[in-house]
């Protein structure tokens, strides 16, 4: 039965409605329709005449997924990408409508959906399936159609796709063949990649010999742009780029290391840890690791230097909009989603005090909060409003993954069933 509650934060419980079977493709839309008008009727009623609680949330549609605990949850433009029934299938997110379907294997034992910022049109699928086939499809994500296939794995860089399997060149060295992203036709081979980095951007591709040899490449037609070497105090065993800057990594009697330097001057660059890993806290506030530890973080405000926040140990986590601070490690990992103690916005600098709330993985900018209640039977969903969470509505317990983008909730529960919900204006 659904339930109303009234007071300042009204629930609507619309659990009941998860029980109904699965409505036919293209039916979800007239029947929500219908069950809304329904509501809106009926709640005055219930309530003697007084006007209904806002509700939240807003229930689109529900579809099959394939394995509810391991289906990829992808958002792209305006709608979500889910498996299920030997097919993947594009959900517009505004009501719930299948855009296109393409026949894929359910349950690979590997399985990437990428979409790269520089080709936002297009989405690469990048799947093995443990007996050693594997490929890689391109589609577009306006009308489904196969752009290119691939019999090895790919990952987008920019406007280009890289093999990321066990190749070799005439020489016996690792190579890695880069091919056009929109048409999948190859480019160039880059040759000796022991150590290889591309920017997420795509702008240029580096291979880092083990002693330290750096060769920087056109992403797009593999020119070499420069050359050059980077001292450091043991044999190189990784290297990884982004925003012009690269970071090779290697090991020492201390622990794993890793040195930053200009992509183009081959400068090192300095860091704050021995680790070299910095904390990105965007414009506003600084992080920077503490000297005496470091496993420590001092936040401090850019402006005037003041300290925001001192962090002893690292149970903290930067993730784009907000810096997350855990009262253990193990919160890292909640059922749902993440479990911080604290939200500091890296926007405005405010903390917020969330404590018992999840955060979930896809989620960015940090939007809405989730938790269990009634000893796991509901999941309650609330809005991260400037004084803290402001709960939106309560669904059903029995999800196994949440994901929240562009306004939509996706839910995806036992059974193989996935289910969309809107944000009210």
């Amino acid at each position: 039965m659904n339930t109303v509650s009234q007071g300042p934060d009204a629930v609507i419980d619309l659990g009941g409605g998860w029980r109904e079977p699965l409505p036919e493709p293209g039916g979800a839309g007239r029947r929500l329709r219908a069950a809304a008008l329904a509501l809106a009727a009926v709640l005055p009623l219930a309530l003697g005449g007084a006007a209904p609680p806002t509700v939240g949330l807003v229930e689109v549609a529900r579809v099959s997924v394939a394995d509810a605990r391991a289906t990829d949850l992808v958002f792209v433009g305006g709608a979500v990408l889910l498996r299920g029934q030997g097919r993947l299938t594009a959900y517009e997110l505004a009501d719930g409508a299948p855009r296109w379907s393409v026949e894929l294997p359910d349950r690979p034992e590997m399985s990437n959906i990428m979409v790269s910022p520089a080709v936002p049109d297009v989405a690469v699928i990048a799947q093995s399936d443990g007996s050693g086939a594997e490929f890689s499809v391109a589609l577009d994500l306006a009308t489904g159609a196969e752009l290119w296939r691939i019999q090895q794995l790919m990952v987008p860089a920019g406007d280009t796709v890289y093999t990321t399997g066990s190749m070799y060149g005439t020489n016996g060295a690792p190579a890695i063949q880069v091919h056009d992203l929109r048409t999948g036709a190859p480019l160039w081979t880059m040759p000796d990649a022991v150590n290889a980095a591309f920017d997420d951007k795509g702008g240029t591709a580096w291979t880092v010999s083990p002693d330290g040899l750096v060769t920087a490449y056109a992403g797009r037609d593999g020119r070499v742009l420069r050359s050059g070497r980077v001292r450091l105090p043991a044999t190189v065993d990784s290297a990884f780029a982004g925003g012009g800057e690269l970071a090779v990594g290697y090991t020492t009697d201390a622990g794993h290391r890793v040195a930053w330097f200009d992509g183009t001057t081959l400068a090192e660059l300095p860091r704050p840890a021995p680790d070299g890993w910095g904390v990105d806290c965007g414009a506003l506030l600084r992080c920077v690791r503490t000297a005496d530890s470091d496993r420590g973080l001092e936040v401090t405000d850019r402006a005037t230097g003041t300290v925001v926040r001192r962090l002893t140990t690292e149970s903290y986590l930067s993730r784009g909009s907000h810096l997350f601070i855990f009262d253990r490690e193990g919160d890292m990992d909640g059922g749902l989603g993440l479990r911080p103690r604290t939200l500091i916005d890296l926007g405005t600098g405010l903390t917020t005090d969330v404590a018992g709330w999840e955060v979930l993985w896809q989620q960015a900018p940090v939007t809405v909060l989730v938790r269990l209640a009634e000893k796991g039977k509901v999941v309650q969903v609330a809005r991260l409003g400037p004084d803290g969470p402001e709960i939106l509505a309560q669904l059903p317990g029995d999800v196994q993954r949440c994901a929240f983008e562009q306004r939509t909730l996706l839910c995806t529960r036992y059974g193989g069933q996935a289910i969309l919900w809107r944000l009210r204006d």
